[in-house]
């Protein structure tokens, strides 16, 4: 994995931006620190002033999976050595798996595929074993849900040990890697028994340790990780996700592509009035810029879903409970509660008893 750069921004200026876009696999803005909510566990918070525009963080995906429609003939497939992530049109010639998994395995260009034999070894045989089974009898959602889970446990299999030189100081430190993967928030108790249950016998039929799957991890630690990517993974779409107010005529956030788990982009919770937006990049990386200035001691916060789609306080909240399992109390939620009206007793008519 890639060593974390820390770099001190002074102002947001267009080419720095750029600069740091183009420079860095993965950036945190020296700004930008952990702290805990005892209601919203970890969070991510401004220590000083971050101006409007600034480039707040880069994440590189620890695991992503694309999600298109006839990925055989589909322009916006990804390519897939996770160090390239880019879309791999038709006309520009892809690879597929010499064994000839799945569809949705193809990479950009023969660097990329060889780059990629050890990571791709790992899934290859359950890909090619279990993807149109899963398929047909549970649908997309859990086989991309699967394959995510698989794509996690390959990245650990293929994961260098970290090296003991260039220790970034603890006080600056954010989790990368599978130890930041290891600290997202979910567990067995955040989703409803029925949900954990299915989930189970998912695992226990697709993905136990073996010769198919050697993760070495038990059926509880797969289970657990579930819960942790079920709880933190992004859809990957082509435009901005939570520019608020929502430009008029309103622009949705356009199709999703891939889905993907970040190590630190997890830890940003939800306001459905954000102070900064998220976006891919061509290379997969999910981009955080403030969408307004963010002031000392306040939590940085992106929306978990479509501004446009969901305006109404009723639609967002119901959307976050069925989706997220928790009821949104941001300002903007609060702020537009209807005030309950108090029957004042002492006004009404004495009545004849």
């Amino acid at each position: 994995m890639s060593q974390v750069v820390y770099i001190t921004l002074e102002q947001p200026t267009p080419n720095h931006i750029e600069y740091i876009l183009k420079s860095q696999t993965d950036w945190i803005h020296p700004h930008l620190i952990e702290s805990v909510d005892p209601v919203k566990g970890r969070q991510i918070r401004a220590s000083e002033h971050i101006p409007k525009g600034t480039c707040v963080l880069i994440d590189h995906p620890y695991a992503i999976i694309p999600v298109v429609d006839d990925p055989a003939t589909n322009d916006d497939l990804i390519c897939s050595n996770p160090a390239c992530n880019r879309r791999s049109p038709r006309h520009s010639g892809r690879f597929s798996c010499s064994n000839s998994c799945i569809a949705d395995v193809a990479w950009c260009s023969s660097a990329c595929r060889d780059a990629d034999k050890a990571r791709h070894d790992f899934e290859c045989t359950w890909l090619k074993r279990y993807a149109d089974p899963i398929r047909k009898k549970w649908g997309e959602y859990d086989f991309g849900m699967l394959w995510v889970i698989v794509r996690l446990l390959a990245s650990r299999h293929t994961e260098p040990e970290p090296q003991k030189d260039n220790v970034v100081p603890t006080s600056q430190r954010l989790k990368r890697g599978w130890a930041g993967i290891e600290s997202l928030c979910g567990s067995v108790d955040t989703w409803p028994h029925e949900q954990v249950r299915s989930w189970t016998t998912l695992l226990k039929k697709y993905l136990q340790n073996s010769p198919v799957l050697p993760h070495g991890f038990s059926s509880d630690q797969v289970l657990h990780l579930v819960c942790q990517e079920e709880a933190n993974s992004f859809g990957l779409y082509p435009r901005e996700t939570g520019i608020f107010p929502p430009p008029q005529p309103a622009v949705d956030r356009g199709e999703q592509f891939a889905a993907a788990v970040y190590p630190t982009a997890a830890m940003a919770n939800h306001s459905c009035v954000p102070n900064m937006t998220h976006k891919p990049d061509e290379d997969g990386r999910m981009i955080f810029t403030a969408s307004r200035d963010i002031l000392p001691g306040q939590e940085c916060c992106i929306s978990y879903f479509d501004l446009t789609k969901y305006t109404d306080l009723a639609s967002r909240r119901e959307h976050l409970r069925k989706s997220f399992k928790f009821t949104c109390q941001c300002d903007r939620c609060t702020s537009e509660e209807p005030v309950e009206e108090n029957d004042d007793w002492t006004s009404m008519p004495m009545m004849d008893l």
